[in-house]
């Protein structure tokens, strides 16, 4: 899946499969109004490096980016690794508690450079139903090497995924589920601020909250939190039937970003982390860009405003996806 770096919006990075080096994946960046390919940069060429994890068996979520600081699994020791491509000549380097029995995935890097949010599988003990732990690695200053802490943040579940900051008061959601469920038949939403040392590295939660299919109450299948410029908090699920676009009020409530249920499908089943059909539009407010199939007609490309329910659909002409 290709990502933007919220930080520097005019640059994209992708995973490119090399089937001639046995399927490796290789990190690439370039502008975005490139088309020349002259601002390219192959970011992981040296052959030891395969950005791919292992996390769910399925893998996904094996990069993240922000401000030119990347952080990724690499998938010969399922290590993390930090590359400052910002830096002429910088080479990854290995953090966290450099455990080859530890997996990790769905990579959020904080504003501050300070650390980096994610999913741990941990296999020191068990393949078999490895606990899932998300977890804050301290990104390290520079010309220092070796591990780096980690802070366990949230492991009450199985499973949990896609861990999202806000651009406002360190606000973070991400959603979890359990055993016998899969994530399309039934996840929780949380929503919490993370508290701070003086250093900047988080130390634990404040007001963890479950805001969206909580244990007991209404059983729904949610995906793919995202903040949008203005700290509000979109989400979708197939509380309807469909998985619809929805977001979170200021006091916590839910609404249906379409106004009222649609028969469409604005998500799909997902095996891996970090698949996006939904990511929200810089500078406007309410707004997030969306992919949906309906009554089979493929799949569109659109602008959803949910403060008008409205959707501008894009022409894609020749597309598919």
């Amino acid at each position: 899946m290709a990502r933007v770096d919220a930080a520097e919006p005019t640059r994209v990075y992708w995973l490119e499969s090399r089937p001639q080096e046995g399927g490796r994946l290789v990190l690439l960046s370039k502008d975005v109004d490139d088309y020349a390919d002259a601002t390219l940069r192959e970011l992981t060429a040296d052959p030891q490096w395969n950005v791919r994890t292992g996390v769910h068996e399925y893998g996904g979520g094996a990069y993240g980016v922000h401000n030119g600081v990347v952080v990724f699994a690499n998938w010969s020791d399922q290590g993390v690794y930090v590359l400052d491509t910002r830096t002429e000549g910088a080479e990854p380097r290995r953090i966290g508690r450099c455990d080859n029995r530890l997996r990790y995935a769905a990579f959020a890097v904080h504003e501050s450079g300070r650390f980096v949010l994610c999913v741990r599988e941990d296999h020191r003990e068990s393949d078999i139903h490895a606990p899932a732990t998300l977890v804050a690695v301290r990104l390290p200053a520079a010309g220092e090497s070796g591990p780096t802490a980690e802070v366990e943040l949230f492991g009450d579940t199985d499973f949990v995924s896609s861990p999202v900051f806000s651009p406002a008061n360190n606000e973070i959601a991400f959603y979890a589920w359990n055993h016998p469920e899969m994530n399309w038949d039934a996840t929780t939403l949380y929503f919490a601020q993370l508290e701070l040392d003086n250093d900047g590295m988080p130390t634990g939660f404040e007001n963890l909250r479950a805001v969206a299919g909580a244990p007991g109450e209404l059983r729904e299948s949610i995906y793919q939190p995202r903040f949008d410029g203005d700290g509000v908090l979109h989400f979708i699920s197939d509380r309807s039937g469909f998985w619809n676009p929805y977001y979170l009020g200021t006091e916590g409530e839910v609404h249906w970003s379409l106004g009222n249920p649609v028969e469409a499908e604005f998500a799909e089943p997902e095996w891996a982390l970090g698949q996006s059909t939904m990511q929200p539009v810089p500078e406007r407010l309410y707004s997030v860009a969306v992919t949906y199939s309906q009554a089979g007609a493929g799949r569109k490309l659109g602008i959803l405003n949910a403060a008008t329910h409205a959707i501008e659909d894009l022409p894609i002409p020749g597309w598919s996806s």
